[in-house]
């Protein structure tokens, strides 16, 4: 078949392009979902630091 001398070598190429067109699949899928978390991430931050200027320039 195709010049394979073994059905594992036939298994093993299938098996390597099914990983790659899960992987595309994949990434094209969740491309979006990290930069979501990283911005609001960012902002909750900037939250945090405004609140602690705030204190800081509150104390005696």
């Amino acid at each position: 078949m195709l010049g394979f001398a073994d059905i594992w070598v036939v298994l093993g190429y299938c098996a390597t392009l099914g990983s790659v067109l899960f992987c595309l699949v994949y990434g094209i899928v969740c491309r979006h979902k990290g930069t979501e978390e990283k911005d609001g991430d960012y902002r909750e931050e900037i939250r945090w630091e405004r609140e602690e200027i705030d204190l800081i320039e509150k104390l005696p």
